[in-house]
């Protein structure tokens, strides 16, 4: 298990102080009540908040394990999409049709987009954020509280994707079997992938972008403006997330309920999952990506190609969010109302953990002294990219 900087690093010095094994565990830390339909989180790392869409017209600000702030936004919230270059973070309203503008806690504007948007991406190289506007088949493009351009790609664009080695955007798009190619405010390219093509990710390392396609089983493996591979994985493949750490992209794939692991364009493992895999997210810290399952109601940790834990959450599940600050993962509970915080705990052996710790999480008598121990560690957290579920009765 390979060390981070917060419950690994921490395991290895109290190992040594106590003379015991000390074991990492993934557990509950805290759940935070926020609103009905919470199913996306984003993370600000310059102010440290979390950003939970809820409730249909709600924004849940949390900060640690409380809600700092509510913020009134659009009809239906799906997806946040934050800027690292202002700070904002923008919050796509698929039923109003339009984004808010959060500075903060604090509404700073609104500004409308085209029909049920859905998703995004934000442009670091020009500072731009890309809404993909499903129904209207085109992206918005924002800079500030401004639109300063709308582009026309394929049929039901849901998600968006930025290369920052060339500085493009690259839309996935149900309904043509294809991904539009975007630069600054210009479609430059279109590239054919399979059917169905979903949530899509970039590889620094390579440069590759990795598009699976829902409906043909496959990832279409995309450099620059070129297909230059296509990988068979699972059943409904709907999401990609890349690993910095090893240089592997994991697939998830929600009929077959496993994840597929590629390198390059080559296949180079599988790792069996709980009921339909919906979304992932990776932790630099440990190197670990967790795997949301929303209908098995539990959260998956992947070490390479090996499963290492599962810990149940609840039903619902979709998207969560890593907080690099203090190293928990915010996994919103669609049918519940709140979100899970997890944490990786550390323990020396034959200690035990309530299901849902409170303080301490762990308590344990060394040479007839009671220790209690609270060793938070480096937590992921996941999205959903959108509400309709990833068969191919979707499109």
């Amino acid at each position: 298990m390979p060390s981070s900087s917060g419950g690994s690093a921490a395991a290895d010095t109290l190992a040594g102080e106590l003379g015991t094994e000390v074991a990492l565990t993934l557990r509950i830390v805290a759940n935070v009540t926020v609103g009905p339909l919470a199913d996306w989180a984003t993370y600000d790392s310059a102010n440290g908040y979390v950003y939970v869409p809820n409730s249909y017209t709600d924004v849940s600000v949390i900060e640690g394990t409380s809600v700092a702030s509510t913020v009134a936004v659009g009809t239906d919230p799906v997806s946040v999409i934050w800027d690292s270059g202002n700070g904002d973070v923008y919050v796509v309203n698929e039923y109003s049709d339009n984004v808010s503008v959060i500075d903060g806690m604090t509404l700073v504007g609104s500004v409308n987009v085209g029909n049920s948007p859905e998703g995004g991406t934000y442009d670091d190289a020009n500072g731009d954020v890309y809404v993909s506007n499903y129904l209207s088949n085109n992206v918005t493009v924002l800079n500030g509280s401004q639109a300063v351009g709308s582009v026309n790609v394929g049929v039901s664009p849901s998600s968006a994707v930025y290369d920052s080695g060339n500085g493009d955007v690259y839309v996935s798009n149900d309904y043509s079997a294809n991904v539009s190619v975007i630069h600054g405010t210009s479609v430059v390219a279109t590239v054919s992938v399979g059917s169905g093509p979903q949530v899509a990710t970039y590889d620094s390392g390579n440069g590759y972008v990795y598009v699976p396609n829902v409906n043909t089983g496959n990832v279409s493996v995309i450099d620059g403006t070129s297909l230059v591979g296509t990988i068979a994985v699972g059943e409904y493949p709907s999401f990609a997330l890349f690993d910095s750490g090893n240089g592997d992209v994991y697939v998830l794939n929600a009929g077959s309920n496993n994840v597929s692991v590629v390198n390059g364009t080559q296949l180079v493992g599988s790792v069996s999952e709980g009921s339909s895999p919906g979304s992932a997210a990776y932790d630099s810290g440990n190197g670990y990506v967790y795997v949301l399952n929303p209908v098995s109601g539990n959260v998956s940790a992947v070490n390479g190609t090996a499963l290492i834990e599962t810990v149940p959450i609840g039903s619902g599940i979709q998207n969560a969010a890593y907080d690099g600050d203090n190293g928990y993962v915010y996994v919103p509970n669609f049918n519940t109302g709140n979100v899970s915080v997890v944490g990786v705990v550390s323990s020396p052996s034959g200690t035990a953990s309530p299901a849902v710790p409170g303080v301490p999480l762990w308590v344990s008598v060394v040479n007839g002294v009671l220790v209690a121990l609270v060793v938070a560690g480096v937590v992921v957290y996941v999205m959903r990219h959108r509400r309709r579920p990833a068969t191919p009765d979707s499109f």
